[in-house]
């Protein structure tokens, strides 16, 4: 039997050019074939043109972020820090001229693939809906036995869903119950079936673990992986730029 194809997913990237190659690197080692990115290459970080054309080089399958969104049209309902790095990146990308601003629109929401979907917040909303563990049941106050929120993103889909957004990785299956990927020791089938799985962040750690974060799939079963990185040379990097806030920097050194 011929093996099928294994899948590396990333997200929220962030402009963070260091994590990213480990996660490539990383990725290559453990046999990956083709690359899937959820969004927000763009944001927060000091390399977002750096990271975006070297997903495009791999041929990475790519959908629109958030932040990707707020590059072309304005950073409308960011907090000041997260805007002032929108600002910065949208003059990275207007100084490539106007191909990298074309591509970005051009991005889906949405990928169905055979085995999965792709989106980057959440299925009801794929650009900016935050999926959280405490949306969960089993994490809802005592006596709660429907999520809304849950059940409108269930009802879209039909297979495995793959998001971010929240940079914490973990699973949100089928009968709407959280799980950290260190409950089943870094591995989830998902038998194929509806699940809201959450791969994490490389470039922006906000779970305490300052690894990247990312995840493999075979079509049937999600890797989680955590990757060291050089996070002081990634700190640097926004440090050195006049135009971030040097916040983005302490971020990546407390993972938060």
């Amino acid at each position: 039997m011929t093996a099928g194809p294994l899948f590396a997913l990333v997200s929220d990237v962030h402009g963070n050019e260091q994590a990213l190659r480990a996660c490539l690197a990383d990725a290559d080692g453990r046999g990956a074939t083709q690359l899937w990115c959820l969004g927000d290459v763009m944001g927060y970080g000091a390399r977002p043109m750096e990271c975006l054309s070297l997903l495009r080089e791999r041929g990475a399958v790519m959908i629109r972020g958030n932040h990707e969104q707020a590059v072309l049209d304005g950073p409308f309902g960011f907090n000041p820090i997260a805007a002032a790095a929108i600002r910065w990146t949208r003059a990275r990308a207007e100084a490539q001229g106007s191909e990298p601003l074309a591509y970005m629109r051009a991005l889906p929401e949405r990928v169905d693939a055979p085995d999965a979907t792709l989106v980057h917040g959440s299925p009801a909303q794929p650009l900016d809906e935050y999926v959280f563990a405490e949306d969960a049941l089993d994490n809802l106050p005592h006596g709660v036995d429907y999520s809304p929120k849950l059940a409108r993103s269930f009802r879209l889909i039909d297979r495995p869903c793959f998001i971010g957004h929240t940079h914490v990785p973990g699973v949100i299956r089928g009968d709407m119950t959280w799980s950290a990927p260190s409950e089943h020791e870094g591995r989830f089938d998902t038998r194929g079936a509806p699940c809201l799985v959450n791969v994490g962040s490389v470039g922006q750690s906000r779970d305490g673990d300052l690894r990247a974060s990312y995840a493999l799939f075979d079509g049937q079963v999600v890797s989680f992986r955590r990757v060291e990185y050089d996070v002081q040379a990634a700190a640097k990097d926004i440090l050195t730029t006049r135009a971030l806030p040097p916040v983005l920097a302490q971020r990546l050194l407390e993972g938060w």
